[in-house]
């Protein structure tokens, strides 16, 4: 019961310091920007896909978005390019006949919340460690309490900016989409839901290789890296996914790449999306541990 308290401490002191350095604001403010922009691309493609589904199919114009967007959805181009990006045949059933603006949204704040919580989570613990502050929380709690603890702030920091950048993302929708309701807010809170469980194996990654340098900017340096080489072992992956001989190393890498168990979290099973979010937090646990193991016998 000790070490849960200490754990609750630790997690609102990261709470308690962010709020009181403003830094909390400006992760929202950062969450939020990024997510308007993106419904706001994401209104301009639908826009333009609409202009030419009207051409083709000689239908009346109009200057509202979103009012073809089901008609979209019968269209052979736009149909290939959601195979050509899913490439997975039962997402593409699951995600057939939702609102194409929705679905960009999605393929996009999955793509850049990794990035931007490696941004902002990645100093976290090496900044820490570089000040002395660790030595006095040290004295009162575990290394492991104290990892763990900041680990679950940060994780609980960045799904509130999620939340709230989904609320931007829908108030865009509103002034702009043709029909945009109640539905839409709750498909897009969903989204953001999905990609704060795809983002908590970055977390764990980032904030593992913290404990690895004293220096912030450092840290950040390794968890850019460390997503970048992410990025290139899933293209190998998929690219030698059915190679024999040596090739096949990739196949059995996958299972530690977030991004090869992140279709799961496409589907519209629960059991497919529970199962996908079980391999996130293990994997988030896992690369948070292995950071955490470097340094709970190290000297600070």
């Amino acid at each position: 019961m000790t070490s849960l308290f200490q754990l609750w401490r630790i997690t609102c002191y990261e709470w308690f310091t962010a709020i009181r350095s403003r830094r909390a604001i400006v992760v929202l403010l950062l969450f939020m920007a990024a997510s308007v922009c993106t419904m706001n691309f994401s209104i301009n493609a639908l826009q333009k896909m609409e202009k030419e589904l009207v051409k083709l199919l000689q239908l009346p114009d109009t200057e509202e978005v979103g009012v073809v967007s089901k008609t979209l959805w019968k269209s052979k181009p736009f149909q290939r390019l959601m195979k050509h990006i899913v490439k997975d045949n039962a997402v593409y059933e699951d995600i057939t006949g939702k609102h194409p603006v929705e679905l960009m949204y999605a393929l996009l704040v999955f793509f850049y919340t990794p990035l931007l919580v490696v941004l902002v989570s990645s100093n976290r613990i090496s900044d820490d460690i570089g000040s002395g502050s660790i030595r006095y929380i040290a004295c009162r709690s575990s290394r492991f309490t104290w990892s763990f603890g900041k680990f679950l702030g940060q994780a609980g920091m960045i799904g509130v900016a999620l939340l709230f950048s989904g609320i931007g993302a829908w108030l865009i929708a509103v002034f702009r989409l043709h029909g945009a309701g109640f539905s839409l807010m709750a498909n897009i809170f969903d989204w953001s839901f999905r990609s704060w469980i795809y983002a908590l194996p970055f977390l764990g990654l980032c904030m593992g290789l913290s404990h690895m340098t004293r220096s912030g900017s450092k840290a950040t340096i390794f968890g850019i890296l460390a997503i970048s080489l992410f990025f290139v072992l899933t293209i190998l992956y998929k690219a030698f996914e059915y190679a024999d001989g040596w090739k096949a190393v990739f196949s059995y890498m996958a299972t530690f790449i977030p991004e090869s168990h992140g279709g799961l979290l496409w589907r519209s099973s629960p059991a497919a999306v529970a199962t996908g979010a079980t391999w996130m937090i293990t994997l988030a646990l896992c690369y948070l541990f292995l950071g955490y193991m470097a340094f709970r016998k190290r000297d600070i």
